[in-house]
């Protein structure tokens, strides 16, 4: 123990944060030099460096992550398979940067979530709300060698919380301003949003799920074009728009006008929902769907601003995730924010693409500091709690 005792201890702290998000595409991680805590929080990017998921290990996720074809056995097994891919690519990630385990503090892993249902249905009085992370941080702890918190979410569904969205504790440490109103939207898998009114208190913050960020248009690119994803928008600038399977799109999907508190995942906008499109796309063209998809995305973003936030023509709102890097998606946002300043995240070395990294190595940090990093009036939460398991190593 005296280890994790010299852990506690310290004022300043190296900390990894590694994710693998909804899309499933990479394993992205940071390294950060984190000194104190909560607002009194200072960061140093170090270094970040994101890894391809194989092709098999990500069919395989995908597939364990749909209720047709999920079973205890194959979720067991990829709880230690992800696990260890993401110990050896932290391990591989330090090797590259000259380092030795010994001088990393911490490890902060998000895990790869298979299901999440954040709905209070009963069984035997008991609310089935739940949410599912695989990639067991013990095993990350033990074959690296640092000690890991993992499993972040748990916490706050226990006590009646949706456990999502997590970025808002970042976004109010780091982005909340004194003159400036904010949104900062995340187009990961999933596209969530948080509003930092100027000079906001933590518990005047808006933040939730707004709907699909890049898991429709990802999985259309799989089914028609055998890619992984729409590099700059290139596929959905080459269509048309199409204008009844936009509004069939509208009446299918329930969750995007639904009231915040609210989350959703794979569970929602994964295989079934694609299935839909397709099947009311037999006579479009592939680029066609794409298109109107690609549209349809950036409708529900600006429609859950529009409704529950009602912001001004002078907030600005700061993108990131892999959708920001989806050239004619971000045009699209900005045709229905014509008024608003629009630009990719990059403030205090947080930039789009290692943002959601940063936050798992900076909620690890906090844990560590026995601070609570939950929104009750974000997630429906009863309580503010301590988020994570510190896996000891």
């Amino acid at each position: 123990m005296h280890k994790f005792s010299k852990l506690l201890n310290k004022k300043s702290r190296l900390v990894i944060g590694i994710l693998s998000g909804t899309s499933v595409n990479s394993v992205d991680l940071v390294l950060l030099k984190i000194n104190n805590s909560n607002k009194k929080s200072s960061i140093k990017v170090l270094a970040f460096q994101s890894y391809p998921i194989k092709n098999n290990i990500k069919n395989e996720i995908l597939r364990i992550s749909s209720k047709k074809y999920g079973n205890v056995e194959n979720i067991c097994k990829m709880n230690f398979i992800i696990g260890r891919m993401f110990a050896e690519k932290i391990n591989n990630f330090i090797k590259s940067l000259n380092l030795n385990a010994d001088k990393i503090d911490l490890i902060g892993s998000h895990g790869q979530t298979v299901y999440h249902y954040p709905f209070d249905v009963k069984f035997e009085d008991y609310s089935s709300k739940s949410t599912l992370q695989i990639g067991d941080p013990s095993v990350i702890a033990n074959l690296t060698n640092i000690t890991t918190v993992g499993d972040f979410r748990n916490a706050d569904v226990a006590v009646g919380g949706n456990g999502a969205p997590l970025v808002p504790h970042l976004d109010y440490v780091f982005f909340s301003d004194r003159h400036e109103d904010r949104i900062l939207i995340n187009i990961g898998g999933i596209a969530n949003l948080t509003y930092l009114k100027k000079n906001t208190d933590k518990d005047d913050l808006i933040a939730f799920d707004s709907g699909p960020g890049n898991m429709l248009i990802d999985g259309l690119m799989r089914e028609f074009f055998n890619q992984q994803y729409d590099k700059d928008g290139k596929i959905a600038e080459s269509g048309n728009f199409n204008n009844l399977l936009f509004y069939q799109l509208l009446n299918y999907d329930n969750y995007f006008k639904m009231i915040p508190p609210k989350s959703t995942g794979r569970e929602y906008y994964g295989n079934e929902f694609v299935k839909f499109i397709i099947s009311k796309s037999k006579n479009i063209s592939k680029k066609d769907v794409i298109r109107t998809v690609s549209e349809y995305t950036a409708y529900t973003i600006w429609h859950n601003i529009s409704y529950f936030l009602r912001t001004d023509d002078n907030t600005k709102i700061y993108v990131s995730g892999g959708g920001a890097d989806n050239k004619f998606l971000i045009k699209i946002l900005k045709k229905y924010f014509p008024e608003n300043v629009i630009e990719k995240v990059n403030v205090k070395g947080i930039n789009s693409k290692n943002k959601e990294a940063v936050l798992f190595a900076l909620l690890a940090n906090e844990t560590i500091n026995y601070i609570s990093t939950n929104i009750p009036n974000v997630t429906g939460a009863e309580k503010e709690v301590l988020l994570g398991k510190i896996c000891l190593a």
